[in-house]
């Protein structure tokens, strides 16, 4: 499922529960995915270590970088095919003009729950960063509501579930006031594999 998406080039979700394998399937796809460029992961600040980690252990032909370890400005001019560029929402955030310079083959979100909100800061700066192919990790891709979803699948797969306001009248409304279950269905059926 991951590969067909990311032939195709559309983004997607890996939701599951936390400790199920989302690194190690995703570090895998990239396996596939070396002659598109380098790899952008964004992820909360405590987990670059087991990005680095993991790719060290399973993908050993993929050479992990910790973001804050480097050279930042030089970045642009050595990363390429293999690298694992390891990033915080945090500085993601600070360093936003520097990453949108790069032409990343994928950008991961772990942790996409971060971008929940479709109106933060970093939410609207990890929209403008490109790349050949985006996916989100997350055991939680909604916890308050259908906006949550909406705003990760605007960053990873724009344009899926269309327009916020068609998306709250067609889906979010009907499903979370009216407990509508045809709606749920039909917004169920748009995203699974």
């Amino acid at each position: 499922w991951l590969c067909r998406l990311s032939q195709w080039g559309v983004g997607g979700i890996l939701a599951d529960d936390m400790g199920l394998g989302k690194t190690v399937q995703t570090l895998a796809l990239l396996l596939t995915r070396v002659e598109s460029g380098p790899t952008l992961v964004i992820a909360p600040t405590s987990l670059g270590f087991n990005w680095q980690r993991e790719c060290e252990r399973f993908t050993p032909s993929l050479t992990p970088i910790l973001f804050r370890d480097i050279d930042r400005i030089d970045l642009k001019n050595k990363v390429g095919e293999g690298d694992l560029v390891i990033c915080s929402y945090g500085l993601a955030l600070r360093e936003a003009e520097l990453l949108k310079e790069i032409k990343w083959g994928t950008l991961i979100l772990d942790e996409a729950q971060n971008i929940k909100n479709s109106n933060s800061k970093t939410a609207a700066q990890i929209r403008t960063f490109e790349a050949e192919w985006k996916i989100a990790l997350t055991g939680t891709p909604m916890e308050n509501h259908l906006g949550e979803l909406w705003s990760i699948f605007r960053a990873v797969c724009p344009g899926l579930l269309g327009s916020w306001d068609r998306f709250r009248t067609k889906f979010a409304e009907p499903i979370e006031k009216q407990k509508d279950p045809a709606r749920r269905r039909a917004l169920s059926r748009l995203m699974r594999p």
